[in-house]
């Protein structure tokens, strides 16, 4: 099962009603809300406000999108207390700052430490910590993303996926498949050579990444990374992956 929805950093100096309604226009069912552009880490009496709009407004919450990053000294526990205000379980984070291939081994172990911490913390409260698939990290290969995952091997600890400019299709389509049992939920978007391009041009691509998808199970198909940051633009990319999902990959 595909659920639609949004990223709400699509619409990073929008305000939340104006997220609720744009989504609500398209005809989307949830949104992932951001912690640098929506819903600030540690103001929980916002994080519950905005919990009631989006119940209120008849849609589901997928995640936070937290910016905590493993190697800077930071703290998980706002970002997952904030979530739990919000009334999620799912916390997006972030593997680091640096390209896989050029950590260190110690480097790579003092993040794979910091991460088993904030893994412990999450399972205290009950939260899933959810990587980051994302370049100049841990997560920009498919192979060092999947070794990361099964190395802790805990359920509080999974990933999202979104199609990573570095990789080619078939790299990418590769790398959907071997990190399927840890997926929580996908970023949709389509870009080419030239950047962010109408969502309607990367059908081929998204039709081949549904279908390797568990049908058993439930997944957030999360729209962002809009040609434009358009409001018009995000209307029709919706459309087009309401109408794709409609008609069945």
């Amino acid at each position: 099962m595909i659920v639609p929805g949004i990223v709400s950093a699509t619409f990073k100096t929008r305000s939340v009603e104006d997220v609720l309604s744009i989504t609500k226009k398209a005809g989307l069912a949830a949104i992932e809300w951001s912690e640098n552009h929506h819903i600030p880490k540690g103001d929980l009496a916002f994080a519950e406000r905005v919990s009631s709009l989006t119940k209120e407004s008849g849609l589901e919450i997928a995640g936070y999108g937290s910016y905590y990053r493993l190697g800077q000294g930071m703290d998980i526990r706002p970002s997952i207390d904030t979530a739990l205000a919000l009334g999620t379980n799912n916390v997006r984070i972030w593997a680091g700052g640096k390209a896989s291939d050029d950590l260190e081994r110690g480097e790579r172990d003092s993040l794979l430490s910091e991460l088993r911490e904030a893994v412990s913390i999450a399972e205290r409260n009950k939260v899933v910590l959810n990587l980051e698939w994302h370049k100049n990290t841990l997560t920009d290969k498919n192979q060092s993303g999947l070794d990361v995952l099964s190395s802790l091997s805990s359920p509080y600890l999974r990933t999202l996926w979104q199609p990573t400019q570095a990789l080619s299709f078939e790299e990418r389509a590769r790398g959907l498949e071997m990190i399927l049992p840890y997926l929580s939920y996908l970023h949709v978007y389509y870009w080419d050579g030239s950047g962010r391009r109408p969502f309607e041009e990367g059908l081929d691509h998204w039709r081949k990444y549904f279908s390797i998808l568990d049908e058993e199970k439930k997944y957030y198909a999360l729209l962002e990374f809009v040609l434009g940051d358009s409001e018009e633009q995000f209307e029709k990319d919706a459309a087009t992956l309401l109408e794709m999902l409609q008609k069945g990959v």
